[in-house]
């Protein structure tokens, strides 16, 4: 048997990929293996093939570039476009209610950053002290002030544009941002003139600041500034937005080894402190034959959901009973109508500019925080262009043509250019009962599929309540004051989707009694076993997870470089 790496990490997303080159950089002659079930390339020739899927799509779905590879193919992976529908999510997940849950993931090298928008607001203060401050949720095993120097890090490691001035109130900086904030749109513009004067609702002031985005503001990491094509999500053209395949790269050039197309199925851990065995399958080959490699230290970095899934396979201890609990997301929805004017959406990032002002508050006892941003890309997920196309043209109910021609050109301009939508995401508390096990039924590769139960508490229900009604409230001060009208009223019961944030399964604390992991990332009650990623998070907030994601990597990589 070939000799122990002194590292093996499973998974190439960020978290994976971001801890490889730091442990490599830390210490140069560790010898360091990542594995990857997904074999994709991470370079220039595969954006242009994403890109080129999706630009040929019919309608676009956020699903369309990686639809050809095998993990969607063969549907042994959660590919969504955060409506919850089982088809367009393969029928990965055995979903166990009562509530749908709507993310999804992909499962290829560089991860779901292929496909993310690229938002990077850090956590507040009052988010790692949820339980303390306002007596719900739970409180974090460290503050806002000990993460700090680690999100300066993570922002120069993925590159995020921001205006320190606009956050500083918010979240307190060290440092600047790496560069500048992206230019608002037109249409951002627009819109920040038309609620330059809206009143307070609620005692909070509606402001609107540029959205930190790890998305270039200028060249920066060899990789060009965005050229505003606004299709951040699902694939971005140029590489202007940061994404996994940065520190893929980068790890190469290190010396760390690669090892794709592996499955990883069942970890073999000795709690003295031994070397771990982790047994994957090479699903390139004919036979997808188990195979073997050993790690003096072990790391695991494949999302919330496929890491709970992992040590539940390998049957490993679970003292607190706390692994796969806890599976959160940001529950999330929009409204949509048209400005008085025309806002020329599609032109620029998806988003540039957020409320953040609704994130934290005494409210919080009893109603989640949320935090919205000012889509640029029309109605989003509500309506593509193409769907008012057809709308316009198509008289569904009578089954013949609307209009067409220039009548129709017209409708479609005066429509297309006024679209504009208030998306918000919101803050779901951990609930144990909210959980990832082992379903009977089993995935193309032969392996167990995650079943899911998962419910929003009543907590989450008023907090996506509230947030509609402040966007309600934003759109009527727009009908009244800039002309909006067509602004969509309705308020479903449980109107929600998912947001990719997938967080929670494998919380991390200082008590092994509540916790699977300690504050640094380490397994309790294992000496050589470490998990990285959103699944560590006690809370989630209302910020979006990845940067808080890269700054607890760059944290933990650096007590891990320590014990090698």
């Amino acid at each position: 048997m070939d000799s122990p790496y002194d590292v093996v990490i499973i998974g190439a997303g960020v978290a994976g990929a971001l801890c490889a080159c730091e442990l490599k950089k830390a210490r140069p002659d560790a010898r360091i293996l990542l594995l990857e079930a997904g074999a994709n390339g991470v370079d220039l020739t595969e954006r242009a093939e994403y890109v080129e899927a999706y630009q040929v799509s019919a309608t676009q779905p956020t699903t369309s570039p990686f639809a050809d590879l095998p993990n969607n193919k063969d549907r042994w992976a959660p590919s969504s476009d955060g409506t919850g529908d089982p088809f367009t999510m393969n029928n990965y997940y055995v979903e166990t209610g009562p509530d749908l849950f709507k993310s999804g993931y992909q499962r290829m090298v560089g991860g779901s950053t292929w496909a993310w928008r690229g938002n990077c607001p850090r956590f507040l203060a009052p988010d790692f002290a949820l339980k303390s401050t306002y007596k719900v949720g739970a409180d974090w095993p460290l503050d806002y002030d000990e993460l700090e120097p680690f999100y300066a890090r993570a922002e120069t490691e993925l590159g995020v544009s921001g205006n320190r001035a606009e956050w500083d109130g918010l979240t307190p900086r060290s440092t600047d941002f790496p560069m500048p904030g992206i230019v608002p749109s037109y249409g951002d513009e627009v819109v920040r003139r038309a609620l330059a004067a809206i009143p307070a609702i609620d005692d909070t002031p509606v402001t609107l600041i540029t959205n930190p985005q790890a998305r270039n503001s200028k060249v920066y990491q060899a990789r060009p500034a965005c050229r505003g094509n606004s299709s951040c999500v699902p694939i971005c053209p140029s590489g202007a937005k940061y994404d996994a395949g940065v520190h893929i790269r980068q790890a190469r050039k290190l010396g760390v080894e690669f090892r794709t197309g592996s499955v990883a199925v069942k970890l073999l851990a000795a709690r003295d402190g031994g070397p771990a065995t982790v047994v994957f399958r090479d699903w390139t080959t004919a036979d997808r034959a188990e195979e073997r490699v050993d790690g003096r230290q072990v790391v695991l970095a494949l999302g919330a959901i496929e890491t709970a899934k992992l040590w539940l396979l390998s049957e490993l201890r679970d003292d607190s009973d706390q692994v796969g609990r806890n599976l959160m997301d940001h529950p999330t929805e929009e409204v949509v109508g048209l400005l008085g004017e025309p806002v020329f959406p599609f032109r620029g990032p998806q988003t540039t500019l957020s409320i953040e002002t609704f994130r934290d508050g005494a409210f919080r006892k009893a109603t989640g925080g949320f935090r919205m941003t000012v889509g640029n890309d029309g109605w989003g997920r509500t309506e593509s262009p193409a769907a008012a196309l057809d709308k316009l043209m198509w008289n569904a109910d009578a089954q013949r043509i609307r209009t067409f021609g220039q009548p129709l050109r017209d409708a479609l301009e005066h429509k297309v250019t006024r679209m504009l939508r208030f998306s918000y995401s919101t803050e779901q508390l951990p609930d144990r009962d909210n959980r990832v096990t082992l379903s009977a039924e089993k995935d193309a590769l032969g392996v167990p599929r995650p079943k899911i139960a998962y419910r929003i508490d009543d907590y989450s229900k008023r907090s996506l309540a509230y947030a509609h009604s402040v966007a309600r409230r934003i759109w009527q001060h727009l009908e009244d004051t800039a002309g909006a009208d067509q602004v969509d009223p309705k308020q479903p019961s449980l109107g929600f989707k998912g947001s990719g944030h997938t967080m929670g399964t494998m919380r991390m604390g200082k008590d092994p009694n509540r916790s699977v992991v300690d504050p640094d990332g380490r397994a309790h009650g294992f000496a050589n076993l470490w998990v990285i990623g959103a699944s560590v998070f006690p809370t989630g907030g209302t910020a979006n997870p990845t940067i808080t994601v890269a700054a607890l990597t760059i944290r933990t990589a650096e007590k891990l470089a320590a014990a090698l």
